[in-house]
C-alpha cells in the first residue's frame, strides 16, 4: 500500500496492520486531514484479503484528543453542515466498526471526546497505565458522537454509560479495566509490544469467517432472535465450504494439530 498520509503513519509488520496518528503537537486531534486519511486508508483496509489484524494508537503519549474545536471555532457554517459533517464522521466510524479483521485499539494515553469513541469502536481495547477516556462532550454543550450511543451503554450498560455521558468526568485506566472498556492494562513501554503480540495470535486465524462473525455480533444487540439465525445460517453455508474449513476438517480426522489454536504457543502462520 503505497498511499502517503499526512496525520497518521500507516505500516504491515508481519501481515498486521499498524496505525499510529502522529500528531503529537494537537495531541493527535481528528482534525480534517485525519479524518480524510484515516477513512482513505479503511476503505483500502475493508476490500483486503491478506492483513490478519489491525492495530490503532498514537504517537507520544497521546492516543486521540478529539475534534478540533479550534477548528469549529473559526469556520462559519449551517446546521445542515453541521449534520452532514457528523455523517461524515460516521463513514470512518462504520467502515472502522465493521472491518473484516480483528482491530485493536492500544491507548496510550487521553482518549477524549469522539477519541473515546474511536477507541470503543474497535474489537479489543489495551491500554496504558497512563491511558484515560473521558466523554467531554457535555461539557460543551453537545451530545457524543463517534458512535458512543451505539457503543458505550453496549460495553458498560446504560446506567453507567448515562453518568458517564453525563457528567463527562474522567474515567481512569483502573476503572475502564473494572468496566470492562478496557481488556488489560500494561506500563507505556509494554503496551505496544503487548497489542502487536495480540494481533499475532489472529495470523493463523480465519479471516474471513472471524469478519463475519464480527458483522452480525455487531448487529445481535438490535435484530430479533430469527433475524440472527437467518444471518448465522447463511454465513455458515458459506464457511462449510471454504478451503479453511475443510483442511481443519482434515487435519480433525487424521489426528493433525489444528492451524488454528489460541491456547498454543507456536501457531502456525498460514491463513
Amino acid at each position: 500500500m503505497s498511499d502517503s498520509y499526512t496525520a497518521l503513519r500507516f505500516e504491515i509488520i508481519d501481515n498486521i496492520g499498524l496505525v499510529t496518528f502522529c500528531k503529537p503537537e494537537s495531541r493527535n486531534k481528528i482534525s480534517d486531514e485525519l479524518k480524510d486519511d484515516f477513512t482513505r486508508l479503511l476503505r483500502i483496509l475493508s476490500n483486503d484479503r491478506e492483513l490478519s489484524a489491525l492495530v490503532i494508537t498514537g504517537m507520544d503519549g497521546s492516543f486521540c484528543s478529539g475534534g478540533d474545536l479550534k477548528h469549529l471555532n473559526q469556520t462559519q457554517r449551517s446546521a445542515d453542515w453541521d449534520r452532514r459533517r457528523i455523517y461524515q464522521l460516521h463513514d470512518w466510524v462504520q467502515l472502522l466498526m465493521n472491518l473484516e479483521m480483528p482491530v485493536i485499539a492500544a491507548v496510550n494515553g487521553p482518549a477524549i471526546g469522539a477519541g473515546f469513541g474511536l477507541a470503543l469502536a474497535a474489537d479489543f481495547i489495551l491500554c496504558s497505565d497512563q491511558a484515560y477516556f473521558r466523554a467531554s462532550f457535555g461539557r460543551i454543550g453537545l451530545v457524543p458522537d463517534s458512535g458512543m450511543f451505539f457503543t458505550l451503554p453496549r460495553m458498560v450498560g446504560l446506567q453507567l454509560a448515562k453518568e458517564i455521558i453525563f457528567t463527562g468526568r474522567v474515567v481512569s485506566v483502573q476503572e475502564a479495566l473494572a468496566c470492562r472498556i478496557a481488556m488489560a492494562v500494561y506500563t507505556s513501554k509494554q503496551l505496544l509490544p503487548e497489542a502487536m503480540k495480540l494481533a499475532q495470535r489472529f495470523r493463523a486465524a480465519p479471516t474471513s469467517a472471524i469478519g463475519a462473525s464480527k458483522r452480525i455480533l455487531n448487529q445481535s444487540f438490535h435484530l430479533d432472535a430469527r433475524a440472527l439465525v437467518e444471518m448465522e445460517a447463511a454465513a455458515q453455508a458459506i464457511f462449510f465450504q471454504s478451503e479453511f474449513h475443510k483442511a481443519a476438517v482434515d487435519d480433525f480426522m487424521n489426528k493433525r494439530p489444528l492451524g488454528y489454536d489460541w491456547s498454543s504457543t507456536d501457531m502456525q502462520t498460514s491463513k
